[in-house]
């Protein structure tokens, strides 16, 4: 799981990783940086009753970033939003958060560990948080312990934070949007771009292949990261990562990926993904962003 309270802060959605994309991985990698669990201290199973104080659901309530505390909102998404833990006695935890504009959310799996400093260590193969008990609250911090702290309070059951979807929508209704499908026009901070970003064609800077069990592969500068997607409405999906959500329609051929804030990717669908060799162009990456300061680079553009 990425490490959910630094991207929104950090991010600037979508439009940020067409430069510096190349720390994301395939599979969602939720922790750019996250130190994982092959490097975490050692610990020691507990076989009482150390880890019934743990067990139960937890949601988030407050959170500390950077120094800053936020007690209502995170990034524009309510604070239950940012992390929803389930403790179970098998020595099993699921942690969803649900950073996106329509609430949707993703899981994430982990086991989980008494330390002998009484901590609840929670450990996957990418990443990895340690959990105390204060006061009836449980505080959660990365492995690597940045600074950041999320505060959970238990609760019975989770609050929801989707928002309703149109009913009587299944994914035969989208059969046309599955397949491959390569951008032609990317608008992005105000600025269309229809020949390249930086020194990469538009057809190459974003390809997306939509598969009909509800799962996606966007690649950004060749770099791909894995969505889920779900019906909205007629002839519209929605697609929805860790910390960002995207409107999907298709008319005319024509699909359209909208994040309803800052970025328009337009899309034609193709058999093949022309083939192209993205280390050709890697030393020419301009230094700054290009979809953020576009102004800053000298880009084929058309309004």
């Amino acid at each position: 799981m990425k490490k959910i309270i630094c991207f929104c802060l950090a991010a600037a959605m979508f439009s940020g990783c067409i430069i510096g994309c190349s720390s994301k991985k395939k599979k969602n990698d939720p922790n750019n940086g996250t130190t994982e669990s092959s490097t975490s201290p050692e610990t020691t199973t507990i076989t009482d009753n150390s880890g019934k104080p743990f067990l139960g659901k937890w949601e988030s309530y407050k959170a500390t970033v950077l120094g800053e505390t936020y007690e209502t909102t995170y990034a524009g998404f309510p604070l239950s939003a940012v992390a929803q833990l389930e403790v179970s006695e098998d020595g099993t935890a699921v942690v969803d958060i649900s950073l996106n504009p329509r609430g949707k959310a993703r899981s994430y799996n982990y086991s989980w560990e008494v330390t002998e400093d009484d901590e609840l260590w929670l450990k996957s193969p990418d990443d990895g948080y340690f959990c105390r008990m204060e006061q009836g609250q449980m505080i959660m911090r990365y492995a690597d312990d940045d600074g950041t702290e999320i505060f959970l309070m238990p609760v019975s059951e989770f609050t929801n934070n989707e928002t309703p979807t149109e009913a009587g929508l299944d994914n035969d209704d989208y059969k046309d949007f599955m397949g491959k499908w390569e951008s032609f026009e990317v608008r992005s901070d105000g600025v269309t771009y229809t020949d390249k970003l930086g020194e990469y064609p538009v057809d190459v800077a974003f390809r997306l292949e939509l598969f009909d069990d509800n799962t996606s592969t966007m690649a950004v500068i060749g770099d791909p990261m894995s969505y889920e997607w779900a019906p909205e409405k007629k002839g519209q999906m929605y697609m929805w990562g860790d910390f960002e959500g995207f409107s999907v329609k298709l008319e005319n051929g024509i699909l359209t990926v909208d994040d309803e804030a800052n970025l328009r990717v337009k899309f034609k669908k193709v058999d093949k993904f022309r083939d192209f060799d993205f280390s050709s162009v890697a030393d020419q990456m301009p230094e700054e962003n290009i979809i953020l300061d576009p102004e800053d680079e000298e880009v084929t553009t058309t309004e």
